[in-house]
């Protein structure tokens, strides 16, 4: 169920503002509802919106700035909220922050007033366990809470869903052990549910003007409850496939 707010340009009262558009959009949360909400929202609430040409450059942020062809001021900021940089390409740096690859950082110049930059809160499971005590409290409601961004994939066109934080629902879902239809012993296969999740949210809360920050999802399978806080989708750069199987292999062309 989508869930319409107003457009706005300056930090609000989260709590307030949620209530305000759950209640135009007559939706009241369930036990065992899910909440997408966009982390935009969250970082718009929290004031996590950065005016670019108020951002002074350190000489790393113009080096790549100039390498990358994007302004100074974004550069220094990416670097800010970077964990690692590792390279870029003419607009984009990629970087790796909250153990994810994350092109600029996560940083966005999109759905934001000219000249500016947001940013991701700075706390996204934080968040999220604040939003379900709150809905607890206005509700009644033992509710799960995704928090959500948009992001590339390798190799594929379009931006996908993704999850930054997470707080009562089940992220991972773990099916080794288990048999596929055919009777073969899954050894590897776990399933991102807050990622799918997510990616699901997206399709109701779009890019543009959709003015969709919240999606309720009911139904949906995915365990809530108390027990699970956080994300669990994190991987060693070490132990990821593409990572360590590309790591200094040359490109083979196949037949």
């Amino acid at each position: 169920m989508p869930v319409r707010a107003r457009r706005r340009t300056e930090p609000f009262a989260l709590a307030d503002e949620m209530d305000a558009a759950l209640s135009g959009s007559k939706v009241a949360l369930q036990d065992g509802d899910v909440l997408a909400i966009s982390g935009k929202f969250i970082a718009m609430a929290r004031g996590r919106l950065v005016n670019l040409s108020s951002v002074e450059p350190l000489p790393d942020a113009a080096r790549l700035a100039s390498e990358y062809g994007i302004s100074p001021g974004l550069a220094e900021v990416i670097l800010r909220e970077s964990d690692f940089v590792l390279k870029g390409m003419n607009g984009f740096i990629l970087s790796i922050k909250d153990g994810a690859f994350a092109p600029n950082a996560g940083v966005d110049k999109s759905n934001v007033q000219r000249g500016h930059a947001i940013l991701h809160p700075s706390d996204p499971s934080g968040e999220a366990r604040r939003i379900r005590e709150w809905a607890l409290l206005r509700f009644g409601a033992a509710i799960g809470v995704v928090v959500t961004d948009s992001r590339l994939q390798p190799l594929r066109m379009g931006t996908v869903g993704t999850a930054i934080g997470a707080s009562g629902v089940r992220t991972l879902a773990d099916d080794r052990g288990r048999r596929d239809l055919f009777g073969n012993l899954m050894k590897v296969t776990r399933r991102a549910t807050a990622d799918t999740l997510a990616s699901a949210a997206q399709l109701l809360m779009g890019e543009t003007s959709e003015a969709v920050p919240m999606v309720v999802a009911r139904d949906t399978g995915v365990e809530v409850g108390d027990e699970f806080e956080g994300l669990e989708l994190f991987v060693p750069p070490a132990q990821c496939i593409y990572v360590k199987g590309l790591s200094g292999a040359p490109a083979m062309p196949c037949p």
